[in-house]
């Protein structure tokens, strides 16, 4: 007599949505990790340029105006740590975090530099750059600003290219810290600041490995940057 378990129910999944902005570091990797982990994603904008973040019916969903912010069903949050940590576990495959301490902790030193140093660095270059034209003809860029960003990330740019020396990732696998600097580095070639990657040797060539990925498709273009546009993830 042979003995049959019952039939593993298969994960259903609802379509996703994010709201979310094309030139918003935060969305892009939100984007990437869906990309990755096989999630399908719905879009839609949140102009964060006139001021989305601030109305009364984001904030009642986010209400400290995190931006992006992901809906499945009833779940609702925002913000990309959160984003990300729920992409990452509802999504195929194991979870991109590594298993070992000391590897945990390397990718997390990287993400907190992300988060805190190049990042904002990002921004400021995508404001004085980008935004800043698309809101007025007339912007006139602050040559200060950019050349204070610029600098930052040139020397960030430069400690992650030692730390890139005979790794094809930051960490020893493909993890949060790839998707992090990713959506970074991706935003520096579209405002023409590829210099920036291309200097280094080790950084070139693991930004040409992420090229390659077939979750970089998801990421915008400069087109879609201006035109306020972003794409679902199928």
């Amino acid at each position: 007599m042979f003995f049959f378990g019952k039939k593993k129910k298969a994960n259903r999944q609802t379509r996703m949505q994010l709201r979310g902005f094309p030139g918003d570091i935060n969305t892009d990797q939100c984007l990437l990790m869906a990309a990755e982990k096989g999630i399908q994603l719905d879009v839609e904008l949140l102009d964060v340029m006139d001021g989305a973040c601030d109305q009364q019916d984001y904030r009642s969903i986010s209400p400290f105006g995190k931006c992006p912010c992901l809906k499945e069903g009833g779940f609702v949050t925002s913000g990309a740590p959160a984003v990300l940590a729920y992409l990452d576990i509802r999504g195929q495959g194991g979870s991109l975090n590594p298993k070992k301490a000391a590897f945990l902790g390397e990718q997390n030193h990287w993400v907190q530099v992300a988060e805190e140093i190049a990042g904002p660095a990002v921004n400021v270059l995508m404001q004085e750059k980008v935004c800043g034209p698309m809101n007025s003809s007339g912007f006139s860029a602050d040559a200060g600003r950019v050349y204070a960003a610029r600098t930052t990330l040139s020397e960030t740019m430069e400690v992650l290219d030692r730390q890139l020396a005979g790794k094809n990732f930051i960490v020893r696998d493909y993890s949060f810290a790839d998707i992090y600097w990713t959506a970074i580095a991706h935003l520096c070639m579209l405002m023409d600041e590829g210099a920036l990657i291309e200097s280094h040797s080790n950084l070139k060539a693991w930004y040409g490995r992420m090229q390659a990925r077939n979750s970089f498709a998801s990421l915008p273009s400069l087109d879609d940057v201006k035109q306020k546009q972003l794409k679902s993830v199928a």
